[in-house]
C-alpha cells in the first residue's frame, strides 16, 4: 500500500523569480502540489525573495544552512534539480542520508558532457565534480528526465542506475505562455518594431552557439528585421554579451538587435507575442535536448527556427515545417532564415495554428509523472 508524505522539499540553484528554464520548471512544479494540497517549499543557496508567486523559498548562505534544512524537512520527500552537479549532489546525499525519498531531475548531463566535449579541462576540481554527478544516480529513489534520449546519454556516461524512472518532459505554463494578439502592436511599438519580421532568442546566454546565430541572421537582418534577445544578464553572462555585441558591430547590424534582461515570465510571454519566429541555438552535441523556449514560442504562435544534430529529440518533434523548422547546419540556418523573413505573411498566418499544436506540451504532463515520484512511499 502507499501514503502520501507530509510534504516537498525542492532544490534547485535557480528558482523563482530567476527567469531560467530550471527556475521556470520547479515553479510549475511547486505551484501544482500546492494547488494539489500538499505542503511545498523551494530550497536554494542563492540569494533573492523569500515568497513569490505564493510560494516559500528557504534560501540558504552555505552548505550547513542547507543541512540543517533538509534535517528539519526528513519527514518530507525531496525533489532535486540538476545541473548544475553540485551542491545538487550534496543535497541528495544528505537528505538520503537523513531518510528522505529523494528524486533526482535530470535536465543536463553536466559535467560529464562537458568533459567529453573538451569543454572543461580534466583535473581534480572536475573529477571531483563528475563523481558528485554520478552520485545523483546512486543516491535516488527515483529519476526524472527530461527526455528518453537524455537518460539514454546520462547512461552511457554512467552506467544504467536500478532506480525507478520517469519522462517528464519540458513544457510550458499555458496559463502564462499563450497566443495574445492584443498585446503585439502596443510591444511592437516599445521596441521601435513596425511590420519587419523580428526574430527572437529567449534564453540563458551561455552554452548556445549565439554567436553562430546571430552571423546567421545578418542578410535577414541587414534587410531590416530586427533581432530580441531576451535573456539572464548576471556576472557570467556580461562577457558573453560583450562578445555578441561585437559580432554584431562587425557585421554591421548592431542597431539591429534589441536585448532585454531578467524579465519576469509574464512580460517574455508578452514580448514573445510581439515577435514573429524564434531561434533555437543548439550545439550539435546536446541530442537529447528539447529546450522550454521551443514550447513557450510555440504556445504564443511563434515559428521555431532550430539547428541542432541528425536523429536529435527536436528533429522529430514537427510534423510539418509549419510549426517548426530543423536545420542541420549553420548555412542551412542561414537561408531559412533569410527565406522564412522573406515570406512573413505566410509565417504570422499560420499563429494561431502553432498556438493549438503548443497544447500538447502542457507542463502538468509532467508534474503528474514528477508528483507520482514524489508523494508515494511504500509501507509494509
Amino acid at each position: 500500500m502507499a501514503d502520501l508524505t507530509p510534504g516537498v522539499l525542492i532544490y534547485a540553484h535557480y528558482v523563482p523569480p530567476h527567469p531560467s528554464a530550471s527556475a521556470t520548471r520547479m515553479r510549475s512544479l511547486a505551484r501544482y502540489l500546492t494547488q494539489s494540497g500538499h505542503a511545498v517549499n523551494l530550497l536554494t543557496s542563492q540569494a533573492g525573495p523569500t515568497h513569490v508567486d505564493g510560494i516559500n523559498i528557504i534560501r540558504c548562505k552555505n552548505r550547513l544552512g542547507l543541512l540543517i534544512t533538509i534535517l528539519k524537512h526528513r519527514k518530507w520527500s525531496i525533489l532535486v534539480s540538476s545541473p548544475p552537479g553540485t551542491p545538487a549532489a550534496e543535497v541528495a546525499l544528505m537528505a538520503r542520508l537523513f531518510g528522505m525519498r529523494v528524486i533526482v531531475d535530470i535536465r543536463d548531463p553536466y559535467v560529464s558532457e562537458a568533459l567529453a566535449n573538451g569543454e572543461i579541462a580534466p583535473g581534480l576540481k572536475t573529477n571531483i565534480k563528475r563523481w558528485l554527478e554520478s552520485c545523483l544516480l546512486k543516491v535516488a529513489n527515483g529519476l526524472s528526465y527530461v527526455s528518453e534520449p537524455l537518460r539514454l546519454t546520462m547512461n552511457k556516461h554512467f552506467s544504467t542506475p536500478m532506480a525507478p524512472y520517469v519522462i517528464a518532459p519540458n513544457g510550458i505554463d499555458l496559463d502564462i505562455f499563450h497566443l495574445n494578439p492584443a498585446t503585439r502592436r502596443h510591444t511592437r511599438l516599445e521596441l521601435g518594431a513596425g511590420d519587419e519580421p523580428v526574430f527572437v532568442y529567449a534564453g540563458i546566454l551561455g552554452g548556445k552557439s549565439l554567436d553562430k546565430a546571430i552571423q546567421s541572421l545578418a542578410q535577414p537582418l541587414r534587410d531590416g528585421a530586427k533581432l530580441l534577445i531576451i535573456g539572464v544578464l548576471d556576472e557570467h553572462s556580461k562577457p558573453i554579451k560583450e562578445e555578441l555585441e561585437v559580432i554584431s558591430s562587425r557585421l554591421g547590424i548592431y542597431s539591429n538587435i534589441i536585448w532585454r534582461f531578467n524579465e519576469p515570465l509574464d512580460q517574455v510571454a508578452r514580448l514573445l507575442n510581439a515577435c514573429d519566429i524564434g531561434i533555437n541555438p543548439l550545439p550539435d552535441t546536446r541530442l537529447y535536448c528539447l529546450p522550454v523556449k521551443t514550447f513557450e514560442y510555440l504556445a504564443c504562435g511563434l515559428l521555431p527556427l532550430c539547428i541542432t544534430g541528425s536523429n536529435s529529440a527536436l528533429s522529430a518533434l514537427f510534423p510539418s515545417d509549419s510549426t517548426g523548422v530543423v536545420c542541420y547546419d549553420w548555412a542551412e540556418f542561414a537561408r531559412q532564415a533569410d527565406k522564412l523573413a522573406s515570406n512573413i505573411a505566410i509565417v504570422r498566418s499560420q499563429s494561431l495554428f502553432r498556438a493549438d499544436f503548443a497544447k500538447r506540451f502542457d507542463r502538468n504532463i509532467a508534474n503528474r509523472a514528477l508528483s507520482a515520484l514524489l508523494l508515494e512511499r511504500s509501507t509494509p
